[in-house]
C-alpha cells in the first residue's frame, strides 16, 4: 500500500514540476517548449474528441459505438500526459511510478478499440477479442504487483537525451522485467485481430472502411509495438512515443465515424425534402379527389387496416375517429352484395397486379342505400403474396337505385 501511494506522490509531483515550469514559461516570455506542444496538442485532440461522441452517445442511447470511442480517445490523451511527464520526470522514482500508472488507460483503450470494432464494423474474431481483453486484463493486474512496474524489473538511471531545439527528455535505461512479454503478446494478437477484421470488411465489399481503419490500424499498432518493445529491451535509448501511433488510431476511427453523421444528417434532409414532396402531393391528389367527388382509400391486407380521406368516409357515412378496416366495410355492404364482392376481393388475391373496378351497394347509418363505384389494384410483397390495394370510391348516384 505504501508503494502504491509513494507511486502516486511521484505522478502528481512530476505532473506539478510540468505545470510549473510551462508557467513560468509564459511569465518570462519564453517560448513554450515544441515537446509540450506537441504532445499537448495531442492530449487536447483526443479529449476533445472524446467529448463530442460522449455527447453524441448521451443524446442517443443508441448502442455501444461511440461510448468505446469516447473510452480510447480519452484514454489516449491520457497516454499523452503520461508520455510528456515521463519525458520530464527527473528521478528514476517518478519515471517508474508514470510507467505503472500509464498502464491503466493503456488497458482502456485496448479494450476499447477491441470492442469498437466488433460493434461498428462487425468483424474480427470473437476469441481473439477475449483472448486480447484477457492478456491485457493479466498485464495490468501484473503491473501492480511488480516494482517498478511491467516494463521494468529495475529502472538504473535516467538517460537526458538532447534533442532539436535545446530540449532535453528523460528516457529510461533498465532491467526489463520477463513479464512484459504478457503486454507485448496482448499487442501482437491485437494486430492480428485487426489483420482478420480487415480481410474480413474488404472480402464484406467495404474497401473504403477497410483500408481508414483497419489499414491505419494495422500500421499504428505495428509502429506503437516495435517502439515500445525496443525501448524496454534496451535496443534503443528513447522516450516512449506510442500515444502519437495510439493518436493515428483514434484519427481513424473519428474520421470513420464522423463521416457515418455526415451522411446520416444528408438522409435526413433528403427524407424531409421527399416528406415534404411527398405531403404537396398527396394535397394535390386529394384537392383533385375531392373535385372529383372520389374518395380515396389504401388497404393494407396483412392487418387489415384501411387508411382513407375525408370525402371517403363522408360517402360511407363513418365518423372521423371510427378505425376502419374490410371486415368493418363488409358490415355496410348491402346483403345481397356481400358475397360477391368478397368472391371478387378473393380474385384480386389470385391475380394481383392487376386493375379491378365493381358496383355495390351500401347501407348508411340513416337507413338509406346508395349505390358505389369502385376502383382499385392490389400490389404483392417480395414472396408474391398480396401485400396491400389503394384505390377510388364514388357515389354511383344520390338516390338509391330501383
Amino acid at each position: 500500500t505504501g508503494l502504491v501511494i509513494s507511486s502516486r506522490g511521484g505522478c502528481f509531483a512530476t505532473f506539478e514540476k510540468v505545470i510549473v515550469r510551462a508557467l513560468s514559461q509564459a511569465k518570462s516570455s519564453v517560448p513554450m517548449s515544441w515537446v509540450t506542444l506537441f504532445w499537448s496538442m495531442d492530449a487536447a485532440f483526443c479529449f476533445t474528441l472524446a467529448g463530442m461522441y460522449l455527447l453524441v452517445w448521451w443524446k442517443q442511447r443508441k448502442g455501444w459505438v461511440h461510448l468505446l470511442f469516447s473510452c480510447g480517445a480519452l484514454a489516449a490523451g491520457a497516454i499523452a500526459g503520461f508520455e510528456l511527464m515521463s519525458m520530464r520526470a527527473e528521478t528514476t522514482v517518478q519515471y517508474g511510478a508514470l510507467l505503472r500508472w500509464a498502464h491503466l488507460p493503456v488497458w482502456i483503450l485496448i479494450v476499447s478499440v477491441v470492442w469498437f470494432v466488433r460493434f461498428y464494423l462487425r468483424a474480427g474474431r470473437l476469441w481473439l477479442a477475449w483472448s486480447i481483453c484477457g492478456l491485457r486484463t493479466l498485464a495490468l493486474v501484473l503491473n501492480f504487483l511488480f516494482t517498478p512496474n511491467l516494463n521494468f524489473r529495475e529502472i538504473t538511471r535516467l538517460r537526458h537525451l538532447s534533442w532539436w531545439g535545446g530540449e532535453t527528455v528523460s528516457a529510461p535505461v533498465g532491467v526489463p522485467n520477463p513479464w512484459t512479454l504478457v503486454g507485448q503478446l496482448s499487442l501482437l494478437l491485437l494486430l492480428i485481430f485487426f489483420v482478420d477484421a480487415t480481410i474480413t470488411v474488404w472480402r464484406r465489399g467495404d474497401q473504403r472502411r477497410a483500408l481508414i481503419v483497419g489499414g491505419s490500424a494495422i500500421f499504428f499498432i505495428t509502429l506503437a509495438f516495435g517502439q515500445s518493445a525496443l525501448v524496454i529491451w534496451g535496443v534503443i535509448e528513447s522516450p516512449f512515443f506510442v500515444s502519437f501511433p495510439y493518436l493515428g488510431i483514434i484519427a481513424a476511427m473519428g474520421y470513420e465515424l464522423s463521416y457515418d453523421l455526415l451522411r446520416a444528417a444528408q438522409l435526413a434532409q433528403r427524407f424531409q425534402a421527399s416528406e415534404a414532396a411527398l405531403r404537396e402531393s398527396e394535397a394535390r391528389i386529394n384537392l383533385a379527389a375531392n373535385a372529383a367527388n372520389f374518395g380515396l382509400w389504401f388497404w393494407s391486407i396483412r392487418d387489415d387496416k384501411l387508411s382513407v380521406t375525408e370525402k371517403w368516409r363522408k360517402l360511407f357515412g363513418f365518423t372521423e375517429s371510427e378505425p376502419m378496416s374490410f371486415a368493418r366495410l363488409l358490415q355496410i355492404v348491402h346483403p345481397e352484395d356481400r358475397e360477391r364482392i368478397k368472391q371478387l376481393v378473393q380474385q384480386m388475391f389470385e391475380n394481383a397486379g392487376g386493375e379491378y373496378e365493381s358496383e355495390y351497394r351500401i347501407t348508411r347509418p340513416d337507413g338509406s342505400t346508395c349505390w358505389v363505384a369502385g376502383y382499385g389494384s392490389v400490389e404483392s410483397d417480395e414472396h408474391g403474396k398480396p401485400a396491400f390495394a389503394r384505390g377510388v370510391s364514388r357515389a354511383r348516384s344520390p338516390t338509391p337505385r330501383p
